[in-house]
């Protein structure tokens, strides 16, 4: 089996008006102590990476892109280690590099369908939460990578929700 060093990975931070941050609850969170995160996945050989953000928008979610608006994507890449290396398919991943995408969600929570995917279902629930307090419920291994997305993010989020006369936390 070929090990490879971090396997491209796609993040997506979905915001509602409000500047609230999406989180889902881990379908095996029963296992850990720290359940939730945001939606990600792995790029495809030969995806384009909006295409493949748009895709784990749909496969985690059940959102479609008519649903959300592209705000932002990350300046540069995230990567973070996992314990120990994981495979998928033939390759070995010591861990994952990161492009992060920011959308903004303007619908009704109606619209999550958590089992569009059935082969692959990522959360059973989720909720919204201020983007100050994310860390706390993501596994340590992660939190570098949140807290640099949120570092990124933050400063869009908050021109945005100025404009719509609400307020994100500082």
């Amino acid at each position: 089996m070929a090990i490879k060093k971090y396997r491209p990975n796609v993040g997506l931070m979905i915001i509602n008006p409000a500047g609230k941050v999406w989180l889902g609850e881990r379908t095996n969170s029963e296992k850990f102590k720290y359940k939730k995160q945001m939606p990600q996945g792995g790029i495809d050989i030969g995806e384009d990476i909006t295409q493949a953000a748009y895709r784990e928008l749909w496969e985690e979610t059940g959102l479609t892109k008519d649903k959300v608006k592209l705000i932002h994507i990350s300046d540069r890449w995230y990567s973070y280690r996992f314990f120990k290396p994981i495979s998928f398919g033939k390759i070995q991943f010591i861990g994952q590099s990161q492009k992060w995408f920011l959308f903004l969600y303007n619908g009704d929570d109606s619209d999550f369908n958590l089992q569009v995917h059935p082969e692959e279902i990522e959360f059973t629930s989720f909720d919204w939460h201020d983007i100050n307090d994310i860390i706390p419920h993501v596994v340590p291994f992660k939190r570098d990578v949140y807290r640099k997305v949120i570092h990124e993010f933050k400063p869009v989020i908050q021109k945005l929700t100025e404009t719509t006369d609400t307020a994100v936390s500082n």
